[in-house]
């Protein structure tokens, strides 16, 4: 079985708007057509009682005893009037031969309702203290009808218009209503599509525009969370690189002969690197709070790990600093890249200088290579390593450039990113 789609959220409105209409045009319109009603019949009797004490005023009290015609004066339109004595029977006008309303007007009092369908309204003619008869005026209730149809009609007419004008304005309200909403979900699946530059309006709607800047917040958010992983795994690709291919050298050296307990100690040290590598990565791609460490500690410790690998000198000068506000992972790599940057580009004696500077901490890697040209675009070690420390608020200089290059990171002091 085929399932239908829901409507749209501008058809739902369009749809309530108008429903909310039409309710509202039932509810003030059937009692406003009742009140309607009765007010023609108020009036159509109130005629016919203007026009029957009219014709009592012309008609001479001893007339009906002489038996003397009388010419009734003319009544409104539709309205047709006849003289009748006291017993109820026509003597002169229009009207049936006999009339009960008009019989009961010997009680000297006026008597109306539907008589023949007529509307009937029968008036004493008094001569001096008796009733000498009446004057009975009627009116077809087909014609009283007629004008209740015709104003039900014109009140449908108003109903039908006022209608028609709410679809218009339910329809352009809808649309304002929706348009937010629709361009909202574009902007969504464009997301989904892998673009995170989502740009979108403003509309004037507390709710669209909420929802809105929490999309586009979400997209900021989702690009630099991919950012990161591809940095992460460029990274990751990097650093990984140098200890599993030292790794693999010792393994090969002792598959060839080499002398097992030097080159089993060697390839047990390149396993330990690359253990603590991977353990670093996944710290750095995780940081759990505000993780500080002692640059020093940090320095000595690669220091004394790259002495045992190269035979070049590496020399640590290191003031008293502070904590700083980077983990010890995200430093140690960082760090990682600039010597093996210097040891592996550079040449002669690589100096790793730590030394305060304000409210920062400045580690410095310098050796005697002729350095980086002007036209030198820094590489992926350098980019990575950038990246690194600028997360936790701290940056990479190249202090100089050639000959004898010096590389600094710039490090916050624990003290100053809490403030």
């Amino acid at each position: 079985m085929k399932r239908t789609s829901p409507p749209l959220l501008r058809t739902r409105v369009r749809r309530a708007m108008v429903l909310l209409a039409a309710a509202a045009i039932v509810l003030f319109g059937v009692p406003l057509a009742v009140a309607v009603e009765r007010l023609l019949s108020g009036a159509a009797l109130s005629a016919l009682q203007r026009d029957a004490t009219r014709a009592v005023a012309a008609v001479p009290d001893n007339t009906l005893q002489t038996g003397v015609k009388v010419a009734l004066p003319r009544a409104t339109t539709a309205t047709r009037l006849g003289l009748y004595d006291a017993t109820g029977r026509r003597v002169g006008g229009a009207g049936p031969a006999r009339s009960a309303l008009a019989g009961l007007s010997g009680d000297g009092k006026e008597h109306h309702g539907n008589e023949a369908g007529q509307l009937v309204v029968a008036s004493p003619v008094l001569s001096d203290t008796t009733v000498a008869g009446s004057v009975r005026a009627e009116l077809p209730l087909s014609v009283l009808r007629r004008r209740v149809l015709e104003a039900w009609g014109g009140l449908v007419a108003l109903a039908v218009l006022v209608l028609a004008v709410t679809a218009l304005l339910a329809r352009r309200a809808s649309r304002r209503i929706a348009e937010p909403f629709e361009q909202i979900t574009r902007a969504a699946r464009t997301l989904g599509a892998g673009s995170f530059d989502v740009a979108l309006p403003g509309w004037g709607l507390a709710e669209a525009d909420a929802a809105g800047k929490a999309l586009q917040e979400t997209g900021r958010e989702l690009e630099t969370l991919v950012r990161h992983e591809r940095e992460f795994v460029r990274y990751a690709s990097h650093q990984l690189r140098t200890p599993l291919s030292a790794l693999v050298v010792q393994l090969e050296q002792l598959q060839a002969g080499a002398d097992p307990e030097t080159t089993a100690a060697a390839a047990l040290d390149r396993a330990h690197h690359l253990e603590a590598t991977i353990s670093d990565l996944l710290a750095v791609r995780t940081p759990a709070g505000r993780e500080t460490c002692d640059p020093r500690l940090v320095a000595e410790e690669l220091a004394a790990r790259w002495r045992r690998t190269t035979t070049r000198d590496l020399v640590l000068r290191a003031d008293d600093v502070d904590r700083v506000a980077v983990p010890g992972a995200a430093l140690r790599q960082a760090l990682e890249v600039l010597l093996d940057n210097a040891l592996r580009h550079g040449a002669g004696t690589v100096t790793v200088t730590i030394e305060p500077l304000g409210d920062w901490v400045v580690v410095e890697v310098a050796d005697e290579g002729a350095g980086f040209g002007d036209d030198h675009e820094p590489g992926t070690g350098l980019v990575l390593a950038t990246s690194l420390v600028e997360r936790f608020g701290g940056d990479l200089l190249v202090r100089r450039r050639t000959p004898c290059p010096r590389v600094a990171l710039l490090l916050p002091l624990q003290s100053s990113s809490n403030r």
